[in-house]
């Protein structure tokens, strides 16, 4: 077994590393709960937009919009 001595510059690089690596990851996390909750508001607002096109027979003028999303 070989015993490796890091100097501190390499101790503080591999810190600010793993610190980089954990905020990195969170941020991902966020984008993903992020875009979950934008995928369930599209899909409400296209059941807005139904209710409301099936209430006055007609498409509503929002749909070609949501239909983009």
């Amino acid at each position: 077994m070989r015993l490796v001595l890091m100097d501190s510059e390499e101790v503080a690089l591999r810190r600010a590393l793993l610190e980089l690596s954990s905020r990195a990851a969170s941020l991902h996390f966020k984008l993903v709960m992020l875009l979950e909750e934008a995928r369930i508001e599209t899909i409400r607002l296209s059941g807005f937009l139904s209710s409301c096109e099936t209430l006055n027979g007609k498409e509503h003028p929002l749909r070609k919009e949501v239909e983009e999303l």
